[in-house]
């Protein structure tokens, strides 16, 4: 039992692992995304180009926290097993086993809007606000660039 705690412990460490990879990923190609949007929308003076970023910013912002919302339930368990794996060597094995169910899948729920919107009003996740806020400037001195000074 020990090693199938170990095991999932592990699997739960590399899931979160892959979570902060695609998290990483989704705001590189948000910004390269963005960036090409705003410069071929410059580029042809078509400021319905530039404006239909918002859509683009949405859609990262929505896949951004659809990944963090899984990290966070891989978190949780993660944590359980710490808990489990604790009082597994302590020698209270009995209990640490108790209720148990192996792997990850059993400890991840499909994200739903209401929880990944939490997610943006956690004090510790203003980051999250912070960057899609700068894409939505970057965005809009874009528009105002292709407007006025092209």
């Amino acid at each position: 039992m020990k090693y199938l705690l170990q095991t999932d412990y592990n699997n739960a460490l590399k899931f979160i692992d892959k979570c902060d990879d695609h998290i990483f990923k989704i705001k590189n190609w948000a910004l390269v995304t963005i960036s090409a949007v705003i410069a071929f929308g410059v580029a042809n003076d078509k400021d319905i180009v530039i404006i239909s970023n918002l859509a683009i910013i949405l859609a990262f912002l929505y896949l951004e926290l659809f990944y963090k919302s899984l990290q966070d339930d891989a978190i949780l368990h993660s944590t359980k097993l710490e808990k489990r794996l604790e009082k597994y060597y302590s020698g209270d094995k009995e209990e640490a086993v108790e209720n148990y169910s192996f792997g990850i899948g059993s400890a991840l729920a499909y994200p739903k809007l209401k929880n990944m919107l939490s997610i943006l009003a956690h004090p510790y996740r203003r980051h999250i606000i912070i960057f899609y806020s700068f894409l939505v400037i970057y965005s809009g001195g874009g528009f105002l660039i292709g407007r006025y000074l092209a």
